[in-house]
């Protein structure tokens, strides 16, 4: 064996130990918070880009085919999702559900999907497969979406779903490259609150 694969093989098995010998669960997402069974993850820990109101970025809209449909009195979630993005297929019901629980606890939040796939058609096909799957706006041009989540401080190619937790005030208070586990929903009513 040559250098090179002896160490690949001792890289991948460091990786697999590292969680058996703590006892603790592998890291939700490959760039995200890393926490263990029993801690809650804090708001900065769950964002890739987390800030206060009065330093927290404008949010601006990418060039959309259609208009999702929100009001912008209180907060937004916007999930950004592709049809060929199995994660992102999982959480769609999770998100819907929690948006539910959410307003029955008095916190009121819009919710829009923003699809990344280049066609209409794929999301038309998707949705007749499955009936349940929201309203979906859709970027126009895939050639600016890399822009446009630079703006929003997530460099480079991020994984989707992508999260963005927009303020009242229209600001990005979070944006989280990954996805959403049940576990999570606590860190997200933490958010709405700060």
């Amino acid at each position: 064996m040559d250098r090179l694969q002896a160490l690949i093989v001792a890289f991948a098995l460091a990786g697999c130990d590292e969680h058996a010998d703590k006892g603790g669960d592998p890291p939700s997402r490959v760039n995200g918070a890393k926490t263990t069974v029993g801690q809650a993850a804090t708001t900065a820990a769950f964002c890739d880009v987390h800030a206060t109101a009065d330093k927290a970025a404008l949010f601006h809209w990418p060039g959309l085919v259609e208009a999702p449909p929100v009001s912008s009195s209180g907060w937004r979630w916007i999930n950004v999702w592709a049809t060929w993005c199995n994660p992102c297929i999982e959480e769609m019901p999770r998100i819907q559900k929690w948006r539910s629980k959410l307003a029955a606890s008095g916190r009121s939040i819009d919710l829009a999907f923003i699809s990344v796939d280049e066609s209409a058609d794929d999301i038309t096909a998707f949705r007749k497969l499955h009936p349940g799957t929201p309203a979906s706006a859709r970027i126009a041009d895939s050639k600016t979406q890399e822009a446009w989540f630079a703006q929003l401080g997530l460099t480079g190619s991020p994984p989707i779903p992508i999260h963005i937790f927009v303020d009242s005030q229209n600001r990005i208070r979070c944006a989280r490259a990954g996805g959403v586990r049940d576990q999570d929903f606590a860190v997200v009513e933490r958010l709405l609150a700060e």
